[in-house]
């Protein structure tokens, strides 16, 4: 990375439920963020010669044929169309829209939510020209072309994941109008050259290439390395568990979402949990607020195994494999119990869910032989060592983690077909100990039964 720039933009919260976004402010926040990198960067302009995108999923934005928009975005974080949600239950059953379109049914998806949102509000839902993804949106707004990439497509449960294309005949049969979604291309191939006012305002040449950018965590798992054998995890605010399959996964118990990948004939398994990082960081702030995380590790790293102290981080919802309707808590205090123990068992308590989403990732396309880990978290040595104990697995700490950017840069590469670069080179390999890892067999046994027999009866 030669340089950098960001811009924040903040939700629109109507209710606990209704969350929107400011679409013409991604746009601008997006320009801004250009002009800083180029103006910033230790190359000349006329050296830059592709822009690609990393880009949230899901979320959705009503736009007439000019590109204006029509209606805030609606948020991925948006969970108002639980009737909706319902109705699709009933029409087609929860098992049969998995296996279609990979993803659970739920209100967060896009699909639920447009339903929605042409039954709200019909009048801006037949003026739209197209109903956009923000990548779909940024990619219109630099080229004047309304292209899709197939990850992004993969979000929004109005795509037929086997296929690999819209799913035509669920949306004739919910009366969704198909013209109003953008074609799909996949992730790399070019989209077409900036607008001239778009490169002035930018610094850049008009003959700028912009390759067609994917889902950020589907970039992250590029940049980082994910492959069948390799699953890219990171390890921030949440964790999200990537790993490749080279033919659609059938998963029955409908453990893991799937979405297309970067590339044709891909799939990627994409197994979540809601507070990793996050998990830590609430429980330094509510129990150990004068203590450095640096001396909570030391703290934890002190603590002889095994520790009879458990902690199940569901802070945040149900996370994946499992989808329990759980909450957080932890288990096995005593009078021995110390600061440390509590705060190994909250690494330890992330560490068993990735084992068990790469459980259950094992069953439906083979067991991963490498982890790839990045974010905030991989930082700690103690918890890369921790996962490399719990899953039996090496871990490799990349030497960043701003994977999903790189992912993007790989696309941009591809685009201008010359030399592709490798994904993010490795900083420190962790190897299983065997004696440790002993231990966490034994451990994540009576974890699982634990989880099993407790939130069973919630």
């Amino acid at each position: 990375m030669l340089c950098a720039s960001t811009q924040e933009y903040p939700l629109i919260v109507r209710s606990e439920k209704e969350i929107e976004q400011d679409a013409e402010l991604w746009w601008q926040c997006a320009l801004k963020t250009m002009r800083e990198a180029v103006a910033q960067a230790p190359v000349d302009a006329k050296d830059i010669r592709a822009i690609s995108i990393s880009s949230q999923g899901i979320s959705f934005v009503p736009v007439d044929q000019d590109g204006n928009v029509l209606y805030n975005a609606i948020s991925w974080l948006d969970s108002r169309a639980i009737t909706e949600m319902e109705m699709l239950k009933r029409r087609y059953g929860a098992s049969e829209l998995y296996q279609r379109t990979g993803k659970r049914l739920a209100p967060a998806y896009t699909l639920s939510k447009l339903i929605w949102f042409r039954a709200n509000h019909r009048e801006i839902y037949d003026r739209a020209w197209k109903i956009l993804l923000p990548l779909d949106f940024i990619q219109l707004r630099l080229t004047g072309k309304c292209v899709c990439d197939h990850t992004m497509a993969g979000g929004s449960m109005y795509y037929d994941v086997s296929a690999q294309a819209w799913a035509d005949d669920l949306l004739k049969d919910l009366d969704l109008v198909k013209d109003k979604l953008p074609v799909i291309a996949w992730a790399g191939e070019p989209v077409g050259t900036l607008l001239p006012e778009v490169a002035r305002r930018i610094g850049l040449s008009e003959d700028v290439i912009v390759a067609n950018g994917a889902q950020d965590q589907k970039c992250a798992a590029l940049g980082a390395g994910a492959t069948c054998d390799i699953a890219a995890i990171s390890l921030g605010t949440g964790s999200c568990i990537s790993q490749l399959a080279s033919v659609p996964p059938t998963d029955p118990q409908m453990r893991i979402p799937f979405f297309s990948y970067v590339k044709e004939g891909m799939w990627d398994l994409e197994g979540v949990i809601n507070t990793a990082g996050s998990a830590y960081s609430w429980f330094r702030n509510e129990f150990a607020e004068n203590r450095s995380f640096d001396a909570l590790n030391e703290a934890a790293a002190e603590v002889i195994l095994p520790n009879h102290v458990m902690f199940f981080p569901y802070l945040a919802g149900p996370s994946s494999p499992h989808w329990d309707d759980a909450v957080g808590c932890f288990t096995g205090f005593s009078l021995n119990t110390g600061l440390g123990h509590a705060a190994r068992a909250v690494m330890e308590g992330v560490a068993y869910s990735i084992r068990a989403n790469l459980d259950a990732m094992a069953s439906v396309c083979g067991r991963a032989k490498e982890i790839r880990l990045y974010g905030g978290g991989s930082r700690s040595s103690l918890w890369c060592q921790i996962i490399s104990d719990v899953t039996d697995t090496p871990v490799v700490r990349l030497s960043s983690s701003e994977t999903a950017l790189a992912g993007a840069a790989i696309l941009a590469f591809q685009a201008l077909e010359c030399e592709v670069p490798a994904s993010l080179a490795p900083a420190e390999r962790f190897t299983p100990d065997a004696h440790s890892a002993g231990l966490y067999e034994d451990s994540y046994r009576k974890y699982e039964q634990l989880r099993a027999q407790y939130f069973a009866h919630m």
